[in-house]
């Protein structure tokens, strides 16, 4: 089993594991991680700032959280709402494992649990959150043929299909979220785009309030555009409206 699920879970492209939790469960936890083809950041708390915590977690595929409280997976899902949340604890009371998955987990596994369980679990959760972001940064190639949008002043170049930001010369990779919020605001260059328009275009539908999700991603967008992200000469802020690119955009046709 282990030969077959190690070619199928994928060498080359390891999955980002955040542990959230002490030293002591860290170091519990990242024996059992061994040998499953993840790549592990330990964390020991939240921290206080939701936007700098979104920064740094943001590219974790799933989020190990132990011997958490209701309160904290509440916290996390406002700050990140789709990255997998396990939370692994010793505590097997069934008025706990619900508490916590109807607070926002998406599994509960013990410290008991097997290696090998652990890991297709970790990697079932991983693989369809890659898969969910990879068709998040598919509505962009849809709503419009070009591939390649600029702003008006050449310093900013965005490539859809690349899901890359060319940005005053040097290439800079973008997720599929940022890769979405980042073409719908160019492709609108100059124009301000609400909230609800955002959220609806990026996320879906079905998100109507979660406001705070587009200021976590444009605050990673405004690190890797801007020469000073706490003064935004591209991606301005609408205060209690929305936001805006603010130049113009020259659409690129591939072909």
């Amino acid at each position: 089993m282990n030969a077959a699920y190690s070619l199928e879970s994928g060498q080359q492209h390891p999955h980002h594991i955040l542990v959230l939790g002490t030293q002591e469960e860290a170091r519990m936890l990242r024996p059992r991680l061994r040998g499953g083809h993840f790549k592990v950041t330990h964390l020991a708390h939240l921290g206080s700032s939701a936007s700098a915590m979104a920064v740094r977690l943001m590219q974790h595929d799933v989020w190990l959280a132990c011997c958490m409280h209701t309160q904290q997976v509440q916290q996390i899902r406002q700050i990140t709402p789709r990255t997998p949340l396990v939370i692994c604890s010793e505590r097997e009371e069934e008025a706990q494992i619900v508490s916590m998955l109807d607070a926002g987990a998406d599994d509960y596994v013990f410290f008991s649990c097997g290696r090998q369980e652990l890991h297709a679990r970790l990697h079932g959760h991983a693989r369809r959150y890659r898969a969910s972001l990879s068709s998040s940064c598919d509505a962009s190639k849809q709503i419009s043929p070009c591939s390649v949008l600029e702003s008006e002043d050449t310093k900013i170049r965005l490539l859809c299909l690349k899901r890359c930001v060319i940005v005053r010369g040097q290439m800079l990779r973008l997720t599929p979220i940022e890769c979405t919020l980042l073409f719908t605001l160019m492709r609108d260059g100059g124009k301000v785009l609400s909230h609800q328009s955002l959220l609806h275009t990026v996320w879906g539908s079905g998100y109507h309030e979660e406001v705070d999700y587009i200021r976590v991603y444009l605050h990673t967008l405004r690190l890797k555009l801007e020469d000073d992200p706490r003064h935004p000469m591209y991606l301005e802020t609408i205060t209690g409206v929305g936001y805006r690119f603010r130049q113009p955009c020259i659409p690129i046709f591939s072909g």
